[in-house]
């Protein structure tokens, strides 16, 4: 009985040390801070015409929507960010009545470094697509 007491007093002070250093209030985390952010989408086959439609995450946060744009796309922008901001990127193409095959690739580029890419491949009538990243 008396080993379980021990036991249990130990478990509870290692539980009490653990929640206390974990609540420590000094952030470490480099936040908030300044970036640059670029948004690129690169046709790699098969397109034929403009993006509908492009989307991305402004300087403030909200979002701009573009219509009608040439491919390659890229913007780029400078934005303070947060912990839990987030980068997004959204393209729509019309690929005609469908059948042709195309690739399309996406990126997020945050201070010259790639943190998101993806590359998407359809034949789809209608091409949409999305990237995100979030700052933690």
């Amino acid at each position: 009985m008396k080993l379980i007491f021990s036991i249990k007093t130990i478990l509870i002070g290692l539980l009490c040390i653990v929640l206390f250093t974990g609540c420590d209030k000094d952030d470490d985390s480099g936040y908030p801070k300044r970036v640059s952010i670029e948004y690129k989408i690169t046709g790699i086959s098969g397109v034929t015409g403009p993006l509908s439609s492009v989307s991305f995450t402004n300087e403030t946060g909200g979002n701009n929507d573009l219509v009608n744009q040439s491919l390659p796309f890229s913007s780029k922008l400078t934005r303070t960010l947060n912990s839990g901001d987030n980068a997004v990127l959204s393209f729509r193409y019309s690929n005609g009545s469908g059948g042709t095959n195309v690739s399309i690739k996406m990126e997020i580029i945050v201070d010259g470094k790639v943190i998101k890419t993806e590359t998407v491949n359809s034949s789809t009538a209608v091409v949409i697509a999305a990237i995100a990243h979030v700052f933690i």
